[in-house]
């Protein structure tokens, strides 16, 4: 007997997160022999459940899966969580658990002590970690908070919270993009790069989650967390090694060094109202179930910011985020600045490297070339590449490669608490913003891109670029 076990415990098992995410993510590990060996599943309730199934569970590893009753509050059902746990020390010497809290927030309290009580946060003979998803806290005094809570049971080095967009392979590479390349890194900076745009679109509306995203709106639901963390990819320093803390460290003063957002002329904020198409009719924010019909909640969100340092003084970075957009894409664009020379400069568009991180993951760049049989005619072309293409194995998907992570200790692509505490410094205030000045929300018709007010933060630089959900494609209304 000298073998170790691997215990995935998940607390809120039956919620809509555990079979959307977590339990596909795991299949799909299976799949591809990705998981460890020897591992279990110990999916969590409040209810009690004499015959659950695990039905949508791989079957190479129903007969590894065990439901609990375990309602967070109830002391006693975590007295059997232990007698589960300790019997497998019958069988193995070393037990390593991961603990994914997929429930509110307002849960982790009582749970993790709990936890502390049997001591199943006791690191004797394996590791135990434990996952947390977003929202990590609704403002920097609620986040402290709930980073308390999280460390009155576990060592911050054993706490990952997840942000799926970090585990997405075109954000995996930007870094890799950026510091491995002598034709980017060189050009990184503001003699060479004009501006950059970073866009979350979403095809859909708030479904089911109207409760929540009255509670959130898109600054705290994506501007806050994705937005902030593909920021600081694109624009941190080069960090002194390839260790989870020195990026984490170059990401912290990325976010020190970020300017103070003029509330009054650098953010819009929109809410998508009633449309219809020749297809299709789409119901207004204010029409879902759960949201007041007077709710002045945001559900599209853009904002010019810029850094305040050697790399980047001055040069505007645009992000926005929305809801009932034309399209689901979530895509970086390094807009460069246009080269003087004497080639015809009326058509000498500006170079464009693009990071597309979803659908389509992959990279294009758009560069100029002669027209063939032209003397001096310029083409803007494009140089692709997709990650399907690159591989003839399938590729993890981002809940794939996060749990992975965890397994292996590896924290670089999770948030570390102080990421977290920073990103509400930069929120806090423009969400403070809104409240006082009553800033205006501005109407947009569900399947459009946003409001229009949103082009005015341009001030006649350029415009968005309007992404189709294939990369090399682009154009106002690509998909409706």
């Amino acid at each position: 007997m000298n073998q170790t076990a691997n215990l995935v415990i998940i607390f809120g098992i039956t919620g809509d997160l555990a079979n959307r995410k977590l339990i596909p993510a795991i299949n799909g590990l299976i799949s591809s022999d990705s998981l460890p060996e020897n591992t279990y599943i110990i999916g969590g309730g409040r209810k009690y459940i004499s015959n659950y199934k695990f039905d949508n569970i791989h079957k190479n590893l129903k007969d590894n899966c065990l439901y609990l009753k375990i309602d967070p509050s109830e002391k006693e059902d975590f007295k059997l969580l232990k007698y589960e746990i300790d019997k497998k020390y019958d069988r193995y010497n070393f037990i390593n658990i991961i603990y994914y809290l997929s429930i509110p927030p307002s849960a982790y309290s009582i749970l993790i002590k709990n936890l502390v009580h049997y001591k199943l946060n006791t690191e004797l003979n394996g590791f135990r970690r434990v996952i947390v998803e977003k929202p990590f806290g609704e403002n920097k005094k609620s986040s402290i908070d709930l980073n308390k809570i999280l460390s009155s049971g576990f060592n911050e080095n054993q706490i990952y919270r997840i942000d799926h967009y970090l585990g997405k392979e075109t954000v995996q590479n930007i870094l890799i993009s950026r510091f491995s390349n002598i034709i980017f890194n060189s050009l990184w900076n503001k003699k060479h790069i004009s501006y950059i745009e970073i866009t979350a679109a979403e095809r859909i509306g708030i479904e089911r989650r109207g409760e929540y995203y009255e509670k959130a709106g898109a600054i705290k639901d994506m501007f806050q967390n994705h937005l902030l963390e593909l920021l600081c990819l694109i624009a941190m320093e080069e960090p002194k090694n390839n260790t989870a803390e020195s990026i984490r460290n170059e990401k912290i003063k990325l976010l020190d060094n970020i300017r103070k957002i003029n509330y009054k002329k650098d953010i819009v904020r929109g809410q998508y109202t009633k449309s219809e198409n020749k297809i299709k009719k789409f119901k207004g924010y204010r029409d879902n179930i759960g949201v007041d019909k007077q709710s002045m909640v945001e559900t599209f969100f853009a904002c010019k910011l810029f850094i305040d340092n050697e790399r980047w003084k001055d040069i505007p970075f645009f992000i926005r985020t929305g809801k009932r957009l034309p399209t689901k894409v979530t895509e970086i664009v390094v807009n460069f600045k246009k080269n003087s020379n004497v080639f015809n400069q009326d058509q000498n568009e500006s170079n464009m490297l693009i990071f597309r991180i979803q659908p389509d993951e992959g990279l294009l760049v758009k560069f100029n070339l002669k027209k063939p049989g032209e003397k001096n005619q310029l083409l803007n072309k494009n140089l692709e590449f997709h990650y399907k293409n690159l591989s003839n194995n399938k590729l993890n998907n981002a809940y794939e490669t996060l749990i992975i992570d965890v397994f292996n200790g590896d924290p670089m692509l999770f948030s570390r608490s102080d990421f977290v505490e920073k990103a509400w410094e930069i929120v806090d205030p423009i969400i403070e913003s809104i409240k006082k000045e009553n800033l205006k929300l501005y109407g947009y018709k569900a399947g459009s891109w946003g409001p229009p007010k949103a082009d005015d933060l341009f001030r006649n630089i350029n415009t968005w670029r309007y992404p189709c959900k294939n990369l090399v494609n682009d154009g106002e209304v690509c998909e409706l």
